[in-house]
Parts: structure tokens; sequence; C-alpha cells
């Protein structure tokens, strides 16, 4: 890894880094693709989870700058970040037009939003787990921490091709 990257830039915690990336976990849960997704996805556009992560802290935990700037609080300039994507979402999907909808899905995303206003209800320790794994962040530094996760699994995949090809040519 380049030394010199993480000396301009401040260190994020690494626990922030998912541990398995997304695009790993889909595998894995291929029997259960669409739960899979109303937790990755789907979770991220419902209102009550919305305002769930939002109200998980004022800080970011990337930067350890305050989330609300200026006059209001606005979060356009805050994403919601996965640091785990190990979950399944056991809520129902909400019908379109449901008051619960915070955003629309965009092309190419999971058209589907779960019912998460009813799961909090039902199973309150579920709805918690998904909280838990789900942090506030500035998109600038949502961008860097997965730029980090990057550079972090390149690095793990040239360590492991390297000791194979050490490990075979004995």
């Amino acid at each position: 890894m380049n030394k010199s990257f993480f000396q301009k830039k401040k260190r994020i915690p690494l626990f922030l880094v998912p541990k398995v990336r997304k695009r790993h976990v889909l595998p894995v849960y291929k029997d259960r693709v669409t739960e899979w997704k109303l937790f990755a996805e789907g979770a991220l556009r419902n209102q009550v989870f919305h305002n769930a992560v939002m109200n998980r802290g004022n800080k970011c935990l990337a930067c350890d700058q305050s989330l609300i700037t200026g006059k209001a609080k606005k979060y356009s300039h805050i994403e919601k970040h996965h640091h785990c994507y190990i979950q399944l979402c056991i809520g129902h999907i909400l019908p379109e037009g449901s008051g619960d909808i915070y955003r629309e899905a965009g092309n190419a995303e999971f058209p589907h939003v779960p019912n998460c206003r009813q799961c909090k209800a039902n199973s309150p320790e579920y709805f918690e787990e998904c909280i838990k794994k789900i942090f506030p962040v500035h998109r600038s530094c949502h961008g860097y921490i997965h730029l980090v996760e990057k550079m972090l699994f390149d690095r793990l995949g040239t360590m492991f091709r390297n000791n194979f090809v050490q490990a075979t040519s004995k």
C-alpha cells in the first residue's frame, strides 16, 4: 500500500471498512437475494430506517467532524455507509407510493423498499441489528472509506497471489 496515500489524509477507523465486500456477500446469499438486497439497498430508501441511521450521532466517524452544517439540518452531503453487509431483511416490501419511502429507486437500483416501521415495532432487536451496521458519514468521507477498502483488498489479493506463487514454485 502506498504510504503517501495515508499521509495525505487523516486515517479513518478501520471498523468503518467492510471486512467482506458487498460484491462478495451476494454469492453467500444466492438463495435469499431479495432479503439481502432489501437490507443492503432497499432499507436505505426507507424513511424510518433513514431517520434511525441519521440519529446515530452528529459526527462523521470517518473524519470526526460535525455532520450538521450551516443554518439548517440538511442531509444532502451525508451518506449512509455499511460497515457490514452480512444481514438479511425480515420485513415485507412496501407498496409503491408508501409514505415511508424516503426516495424512489434510481436507475439500476434495487426497486423494492422494506417495511422498516413494522420491523421496528414487531422485532425491535432485529431492527437495531440492521441500524448498527450502517453509519452516517460525509459524502467525501464515504468515497474515501471505499477507496481505502479497495486498496486494502487489492493489497490482500497481491499478498495471496505472491504467497501462492512462492508456495507452488518450491
